[in-house]
């Protein structure tokens, strides 16, 4: 394909990305059509079922995009801890867990993920069980995994439990930072990891009364 081709198919992507996450974003899932997002986005439909074929593909392609980004870094943080010699702690796998959130290649996430996100969990659970066990599964199996290497004392089913909730501290940092005080601020939100991080540890580590 000539450059140029290539740029404009990336381009008319992009647009339908852009669009699709913003009415999907503003009205919900089943409200937006695809005939809506590709006149917002100023392509035809066929350029739509071109590039991602039915909606629910488009709507799982607009948060992977967001996504795949923190989970590319999840996945190479824990690599690199499993390289290493020494054997890793609760907290290096939790800091390689959360930390992506955080780093430089999640600047658009911190902007749109936490709408994103509120959108998701808002719609029935049909739509989105397989959206994000499509998307979370194979990383989340992977530090399950290490985490019952540093938690060989916590049985399997307990360690599941305690892992969901971490990933809803995570979620309820990242959609609900106004009334922790938190701006809007990129410094202001990477001044919580540590405590994010302390927070998990001690539920992960704790020994259970009953």
């Amino acid at each position: 394909m000539p450059v140029a081709a290539t740029r404009g198919a990336s381009s008319t992507r992009e647009r339908i990305l852009d669009a699709a996450e913003s009415l999907f974003i503003e009205h919900g899932y089943a409200a937006t059509s695809l005939r809506a997002i590709t006149t917002a986005a100023d392509v035809n439909l066929a350029a739509a079922h071109y590039h991602f074929g039915s909606k629910f593909d488009l709507l799982a392609a607009v948060f992977h995009r967001r996504i795949e980004p923190v989970e590319r870094g999840r996945l190479e943080a824990l690599d690199a801890l499993e390289r290493q010699e020494a054997p890793f702690s609760v907290r290096d796998v939790v800091y390689a867990f959360l930390s992506p959130m955080y780093g430089a290649e999640a600047d658009d996430l911190l902007d749109v993920l936490p709408d994103l996100i509120g959108r998701i969990y808002a719609e029935p659970e049909s739509l989105t069980k397989p959206l994000l066990e499509g998307e979370f599964s194979g990383v989340a199996g992977r530090y399950l995994t290490a985490l019952g290497q540093a938690l060989p004392d916590v049985p399997p089913a307990e360690l599941r439990w305690r892992f969901h909730f971490t990933i809803g501290a995570m979620i309820q940092l990242l959609r609900f930072r106004a009334p922790l005080g938190l701006t809007a601020e990129r410094a202001d939100f990477v001044g919580s990891l540590d405590r994010l991080v302390d927070y998990v540890v001690a539920g992960l580590e704790q020994e259970r009364t009953s």
